[in-house]
C-alpha cells in the first residue's frame, strides 16, 4: 500500500493534479439487453449472462507503455492484444472505452481491483453475453452471435451498434437481429482524474430487444436428437394446418456457446474441417433425392391429368426394359398386378415407372412445384436451399442437352436430378394432410415487446391453394394410410397405439444399384455409398395435427431406418408412453424394401 501511494504521489503526481483541478463530464454508452428466445412452453433457449470485460479509456492513460507492461505482469494481457484492440477502435472518440479482453475470471478481477489505483484508464465493464441453454439440440435453429467487425459496422446505424457489440451470425439470431438487438442508452456522468464516475448528471435508459416465443417444442428437439443419435440427417415436424414448426433438428450438431465464449484454433479447425459438416443446417439446406416419397407427386399428377384413375392397374414383374437397360423394382420378384392404392402402400416402382412414362417430365415438374418443391419455403432462416425440380427446359439450359425419356422413369420415383430438403418434404406431405393447401412454415409464434405488457402475435402464415381435386387427395391419403397400417405396407413399424398414422417411405440411391450390390451384403457397403433413408408422415390421419419428415443420410431404408425416428418424435408429440408402445408393436415384422 505504501509503495503504491509513493508511486501515485511522486511519479504520477503532476498528471493527477492537473486532472483533479478540472473534473470532466463524459457520456457513457449503455448497451441494450438482447431479447430472449424461448420455446413454445416458455423454456429459455437463449439467455443473457453477465461477463466482465477489461477496457481502457484512451484519454485517461498517461503512459501506454507503462500500462501495457503492468497489464501483462498482472493478468497476462500482451502488448499485441492491446495494439490490436486500439487499432480496431481507431477513429472512435478518446473517451470511449476500448475493449481489450472479455470473459475475465474471478482471479483476474481480484487482481485488477487490488491494483486499480496504478492502472489509470482501466475499467472493468459488466456486460451481458449470450448463453444457449439447449445448445446442441437447437444449434442450427437458434444460431449464434459473433463480434461485429469494422466492415459490418459501416453497414449498421452508428446509433445502434458499436465496436465490441455482438450481432447475429446464423439461425434466428441472424434472421431477427434488428428485433433482438434493442436500442442503446446513455449516461452523462462526471468523472475524476482516474476516469472514475463521481456523479450521474442525466441518463437515457437502454431499451431491451424483443423476446421471441417460438413454436418449437424443446422436448421434441430432444426426442429427434436422441432418435437420430450419431446418424447424419435431419428431422422436421410441423403443424400441417397452419405451418407452425414444432421441431427442426439437424445432425451432426455443435455447441454454439463456443462462438460466444471462445474456442481454440484447434477446436475451430476440427469443426470447420469435419467431413460431416456439422455447421450445415441439413433441415433447410441439405439437398437429397426424395426417393419414393416423391410418388405422392407422381400419383397426384397422374390422377389430376386424367392419365390414371384409382382403379388403373399395371403389372409389376420386378423390372421393366426400356432402351438399353432394365429399370428394377425394389421387390425382386415383383408385386404382380397393382392399382394406385396398393402401389403407394407397397411402393411399387414399376407402377410409377409406367405412370411417369405416360406423364412426361414437364407434367411431373408442374405438380412437383405445386407441392412446393424446387423453391424456397420462405421460412425465417438464412441459407435455405431451393432444391431442384428437373424439366426439359432446365436440362437444356443447364447442360445444353435434350431430355431423354429414360430419365423420366428415374424422376417418377424420386431419383435422377430431383433434389429436395427435409423441410420441403414436410411441406409436401402436409398438402395431402390438410386437403390441398401449401402452407408457409413459421417459427415465431409471438414477440414480447420491451415495455409493453401484451405480446405481439406473429403474422399468420401464407397459404396457397393447390389445384388438385379433393377426391384425388383422398385416394392418395388412403394409400398413405395403408403404407403404415396394411399387412403389406412398407412402414408398419411406425404404427402408434390408438392413433392412425399415414406416411410414405423412401430410399434414395446415391450410386448405381449394380455398383452398390457389388459389395455383397448391405452392411458391407461403405457408408458413403449407402442409400439415404427417408420417411414422411402425418397423424392422426383423420384430422392431422402433425406432419413429419425424416432423412437419414446413407441410413439404409425408409421404413426400417427413417420411420422409427419419426415414430419417436410423434410419441413425444402425443405423449405416448414408450413402454406401452413397445408392447403394442411386439410381433410386428417389417417390410424393409423401401
Amino acid at each position: 500500500m505504501i509503495a503504491r501511494l509513493w508511486y501515485m504521489q511522486l511519479l504520477q503526481g503532476d498528471h493527477f493534479r492537473k486532472l483533479s483541478e478540472n473534473n470532466r463530464v463524459r457520456l457513457v454508452d449503455v448497451s441494450p439487453s438482447r431479447g430472449l428466445i424461448l420455446d413454445s412452453k416458455g423454456r429459455l433457449l437463449a439467455d443473457n449472462r453477465p461477463t466482465f470485460t477489461l477496457a481502457v479509456v484512451p484519454e485517461d492513460v498517461p503512459d501506454w507503455k507503462l500500462l501495457s507492461r503492468r497489464l501483462q505482469e498482472l493478468v497476462g494481457i500482451t502488448t499485441e492484444e492491446i495494439k490490436k484492440a486500439r487499432l480496431a477502435a481507431k477513429g472512435q472518440p478518446p473517451f470511449k472505452p476500448v475493449r481489450i479482453r472479455s470473459h475475465l475470471d474471478r482471479e483476474q478481477l481480484a487482481i485488477l481491483e487490488t491494483f486499480r489505483y496504478e492502472l489509470a484508464g482501466v475499467k472493468v465493464l459488466v456486460e451481458y453475453r449470450r448463453a444457449y441453454l439447449a445448445a446442441r439440440e437447437t444449434a442450427h435453429l437458434v444460431g449464434y452471435l459473433g463480434e461485429i467487425n469494422s466492415k459490418e459496422l459501416s453497414r449498421y446505424p452508428k446509433s445502434v451498434y458499436r465496436l465490441g457489440d455482438y450481432v447475429g451470425r446464423y439461425g434466428l439470431e441472424s434472421a431477427y437481429e434488428r428485433v433482438l438487438h434493442g436500442k442503446r442508452g446513455a449516461r452523462q456522468v462526471e468523472v475524476d482524474a482516474m476516469g472514475r464516475e463521481l456523479n450521474l448528471l442525466d441518463k437515457v435508459d437502454a431499451a431491451s430487444g424483443h423476446n421471441l416465443v417460438l413454436s418449437i417444442d424443446l422436448d421434441m428437439q430432444k426426442a429427434a436428437a436422441k432418435a437420430l443419435g450419431d446418424e447424419t440427417g435431419a428431422v422436421v415436424a410441423m403443424n400441417p394446418q397452419n405451418g407452425e414448426v414444432y421441431c427442426l433438428y439437424s445432425s451432426p450438431t455443435f455447441d454454439q456457446n463456443n462462438f460466444i465464449w471462445g474456442m481454440t484454433s484447434g477446436q475451430w479447425k476440427s469443426l470447420a474441417n469435419d467431413k460431416k459438416h456439422p455447421l450445415k443446417n441439413r433441415a433447410i439446406s441439405g439437398n437429397y433425392p426424395p426417393g419414393s416419397t416423391y410418388k405422392i407427386v407422381t400419383a397426384a399428377a397422374g390422377l389430376e391429368e386424367g392419365v390414371i384413375t384409382p382403379e388403373t392397374t399395371f403389372f409389376c414383374p420386378g423390372q421393366i426394359h426400356f432402351g438399353r437397360r432394365f429399370y428394377k423394382c425394389w421387390k425382386k420378384g415383383g408385386h404382380g398386378t397393382v392399382n394406385l392404392q396398393r402401389a403407394l402402400s407397397e411402393s411399387c416402382d414399376v407402377y410409377f415407372y409406367r405412370l411417369g412414362q405416360k406423364l412426361g417430365i414437364d407434367r411431373l415438374a408442374k405438380y412437383a412445384k405445386a407441392f412446393g418443391l424446387g423453391k424456397r419455403t420462405n421460412i425465417s432462416l438464412p441459407h435455405e436451399s431451393i432444391g431442384l425440380v428437373p424439366s426439359t427446359a432446365w436440362k437444356k439450359r443447364r447442360f445444353g442437352e435434350v431430355w431423354h425419356e429414360g430419365e423420366t422413369l428415374s424422376a417418377a420415383i424420386g431419383q435422377g436430378f430431383n433434389l429436395t430438403t427435409p423441410l420441403q418434404l414436410a411441406r409436401m406431405v402436409s398438402v395431402v394432410a390438410n386437403g390441398g393447401r401449401l402452407v408457409t412454415p413459421t417459427l415465431v409464434k409471438r414477440m414480447v415487446v420491451s415495455g409493453k405488457q401484451d405480446p405481439v402475435p406473429a403474422p399468420k402464415a401464407v397459404t396457397t391453394k393447390v389445384n388438385i381435386k379433393p377426391e384425388h387427395l383422398r385416394t392418395i391419403h388412403q394409400g398413405l394410410v395403408d403404407v403404415v397400417n396394411s399387412p403389406r405396407g412398407t412402414a408398419r413399424r411406425v404404427r402408434l397405439p390408438g392413433i392412425t398414422v399415414a406416411g410414405k417411405t423412401g430410399t434414395a440411391q446415391v450410386v448405381g444399384l449394380k455398383f452398390e450390390r457389388s459389395f455383397g451384403k448391405e452392411e458391407d457397403v461403405p457408408w458413403k455409398y449407402r442409400s439415404h433413408a427417408l420417411f414422411v408422415c402425418y397423424a392422426p390421419a383423420e384430422n392431422p395435427t402433425i406432419a413429419v419428415a425424416v432423412v437419414v443420410e446413407h441410413g439404409g431404408h425408409g421404413g426400417s431406418d427413417a420411420g422409427p425416428v419419426a415414430k419417436k418424435v410423434m410419441e413425444e408429440f402425443f405423449g405416448i408412453n414408450k413402454k406401452e408402445t413397445i408392447q403394442a408393436a411386439a410381433g410386428v415384422s417389417e417390410v424393409s424394401g423401401d
